[in-house]
């Protein structure tokens, strides 16, 4: 008796395991949300608000369809109102820096939160980096702030899919001059006047 109830434990361990294998395996198929950079605290004087970056993995299991490496959400933070609201989707493979700049200058005045998205470039002409930002204005609106994003303001070139890395044409290395906060402040530093 005492061989059979020892055998059966052992039988039921076993079957434990394999069942939370599998389950953790089944759970990971699932398409899900997650983290694809820190949440940011985000504020505009004493407006605050939490914002997301959320990774979708449906990317990995459609095909044929679009769909955002991530996407961009906030919510308030201290106010009367909850909610989460979509603000834009992230190309790129990681966010390499969130960071803030308070434009002065009048055609532009008013605080900006940019987000410097890197991927990795491999073809048979480059082999590197290439670094993008995105500028998402914070405003108030009405009781909260609120963080936007306006698909037809042309960005700045400069900033856009600039390459890092070996241009394996003609041999050349290839060197971002934008791809940390540093040097783009220290750049918007210089254009705002």
């Amino acid at each position: 008796m005492k061989k059979y109830l020892k055998l059966s434990k052992i039988r039921c361990i076993f079957a434990m395991v394999i069942s939370l294998v599998v389950s953790n395996v089944l759970a990971d198929a699932v398409p899900t949300l997650s983290e694809f950079h820190p949440a940011v605290v985000a504020s505009v004087g004493e407006k605050k608000i939490a914002v997301f970056f959320l990774k979708n993995s449906l990317k990995k299991l459609v095909n044929g369809e679009y769909v955002a490496d991530a996407e961009i959400y906030y919510s308030p933070i201290g106010s009367d109102k909850t909610f989460f609201k979509y603000v834009w989707k992230v190309e790129g493979d990681q966010v390499a820096s969130v960071f803030f700049y308070d434009w002065k200058s009048p055609e532009r005045r008013g605080k900006s939160m940019y987000v410097l998205v890197k991927s990795k470039l491999s073809d048979s002409a480059f082999d590197g980096f290439s670094y993008s930002v995105m500028e998402l204005p914070l405003r108030v609106d009405g009781e909260n702030a609120s963080l936007l994003y306006f698909t037809g303001d042309p960005s700045d070139p400069a900033l856009e899919n600039c390459k890092d890395g070996k241009d394996l044409v003609s041999g050349a290395k290839v060197v971002c001059s934008y791809k940390d906060a540093a040097s783009i402040k220290k750049y918007f530093t210089a254009q705002d006047k």
